[in-house]
């Protein structure tokens, strides 16, 4: 696979939320119903294969050129102006698209992981290093067969695609997307003191358009530019989503850090830092909080069901409500949010390139308590992934994943397995005593560097080089691997691991 062409930004862009000011108009409500009938006409149509590859506006311009598209999903239809059809269209084609990227990352990582290129040495800053050969790499053109529906050749790639994309479909009814920058809004836009005035297009009153306004407190800021979206809240306010561009502050910084995600603490880090500590204790609480009172609500619920019809409309009405609940788990998610981007911002401030995990793939544990389980349903490794992702964006900085197999069970100073990990320690073959986490993350950075073990790799693959660089460690120190299990530096797992399977030793299994 050719590497991207590298490019320089010196902004980025955030999503901020203003609220409106005064009564919702109850036009704005009829219409973004009807947009909600559009938007779930179209994921009913375009939510399966068929939008694969294909541009939004080749869309837009098939539904308009075809009369009996035109008829089923038009703006007609929905009595909606051009503007507001067009922009509601673009929204929904590119969510469908974004979740096709999303099923297409799991494809592509089932390929590299399967389909395995011939080597070639390159010189690259005056060292030879192993790249994929271009001219002889299947794999690069099982790839880029993903960017359109060419993958359908492809038998396997075609199953992997329908075992990894479900078609979507959706309910949303309460979202008014609008282009500010389009030549209908020019004009529409009015200010007076911190309230900012917009008129949306609504329904078309014969050949004319229907305008409604909408006012938002948006403070010193006036909205203007790009994609606006307007959604109706469960309160019945509107919110106005609006971009907002920042400049990059970027950190001259060259030095790395390899970062182990955890529960206890958010990240732990190879310089023997923890970062975001506090972070299990938040879930840990607000956990068990939650399921003390859903036993109780349980409880209030089974005797509104024994009670007569009118009691138990009571008890449902003024008991077993959502709106406390809800504001409390948000309440706790912003927490989360706050504990994690607060300590983020300042490992980027400190470093310029950061290794970390790559957990986005399901990890198969043991069979733990029930408590055990929910605190760690709540995790929050997705929150620590994209408060990465975003942070280097505004930093300049660079995050690079790794595999994440066996980082945890190998000893960081030698890159062996040669140790065994309790609790929070790792104790090693000769004696020392290691901080687990702390290991972890200089374990992730090596990794970093490591040419072998590579990001899609599997993780029995994985094990086997690892078996295979201490079995090489403990020659060196005059032992063998069943030597190194009788004296107690490995744990003997592993050499039942490390055994080929019956179709490798018979030469059957042909993909590595």
């Amino acid at each position: 696979m050719s590497p991207r062409k590298a490019t320089k930004t010196t902004e980025y862009t955030v999503t901020r939320i203003a609220y409106s000011v005064g009564e919702t108009p109850v036009e704005l409500v009829k219409l973004a119903e009807a947009l909600g009938s559009l938007r779930s006409e179209l994921w009913n149509k375009y939510g399966s294969l068929q939008a694969w590859g294909i541009d939004k506006n080749t869309i837009i311009k098939n539904i308009r050129n075809n009369p009996e598209l035109r008829k089923i999903y038009g703006a007609e239809r929905f009595n909606l102006s051009s503007e507001i059809w067009e922009r509601t269209v673009q929204t929904i084609i590119d969510d469908i698209h974004a979740v096709q990227e999303a099923a297409k990352v799991q494809v592509i990582r089932r390929i590299c992981a399967n389909f395995k290129p011939e080597k070639i040495e390159v010189v690259k800053n005056k060292k030879t290093v192993l790249v994929d050969n271009p001219e002889t790499s299947f794999r690069d053109e099982l790839i880029r067969s993903l960017n359109s529906q060419e993958w359908q050749n492809y038998p396997l790639i075609s199953r992997w695609v329908r075992q990894c994309y479900r078609r979507g479909h959706t309910w949303v009814n309460n979202q008014i997307v609008v282009n500010a920058t389009s030549g209908s809004m020019k004009g529409k836009i009015s200010r007076k003191g911190r309230v900012t005035t917009y008129q949306i297009p609504g329904f078309m009153d014969g050949k004319r358009c229907q305008w409604i306004s909408v006012s938002i407190l948006a403070g010193r800021v006036t909205p203007k530019a790009g994609r606006l979206r307007f959604i109706i809240n469960h309160s019945g306010a509107v919110e106005l989503h609006y971009p907002k561009t920042t400049k990059i502050e970027v950190n001259p910084s060259t030095d790395s850090i390899g970062l182990d995600k955890g529960f206890t603490e958010g990240f732990y880090g190879s310089n023997g830092v923890a970062y975001t500590e506090g972070l299990g204790q938040v879930i840990k609480r607000s956990s068990d909080a939650r399921t003390k009172k859903n036993r109780k609500r349980y409880r209030l619920f089974a005797i509104s069901q024994a009670v007569d019809p009118a009691r138990s409309a009571r008890i449902l009405e003024n008991n077993l409500g959502r709106k406390k609940a809800n504001n409390l788990d948000r309440r706790k998610r912003q927490t989360i949010r706050q504990l994690i981007r607060t300590d983020t911002n300042k490992i980027f401030d400190s470093f310029g390139e950061i290794f970390a995990e790559d957990l986005s793939k399901h990890i198969k544990g043991k069979r733990r308590a029930k408590a055990v389980n929910r605190r760690l349903n709540e995790w929050s490794k997705g929150e620590l992934q994209k408060a990465l992702d975003e942070i280097s964006i505004r930093k300049g900085g660079k995050v690079t994943l790794v595999n994440a197999a066996y980082t945890s069970q190998v000893d960081h100073r030698n890159g062996t397995l040669l140790g065994k990990r309790l609790l929070d320690q790792l104790f090693t073959f000769d004696g020392v005593v290691l901080q687990a986490d702390y290991n972890a993350g200089n374990c992730i950075k090596h990794r970093g560097a490591d040419s072998v073990i590579t990001r899609f790799m599997k993780k029995e693959q994985v094990h086997r080089i690892l078996v295979e660089r201490t079995r090489l460690f403990l020659a060196e120190l005059g032992h063998s691997l069943e030597s190194g299990v009788s004296l107690g530096w490995l744990d003997s797992k592993h050499l039942v691991q490390g055994k080929p399977s019956r179709r490798r030793r018979q030469g059957l299994d042909t993909v590595s």
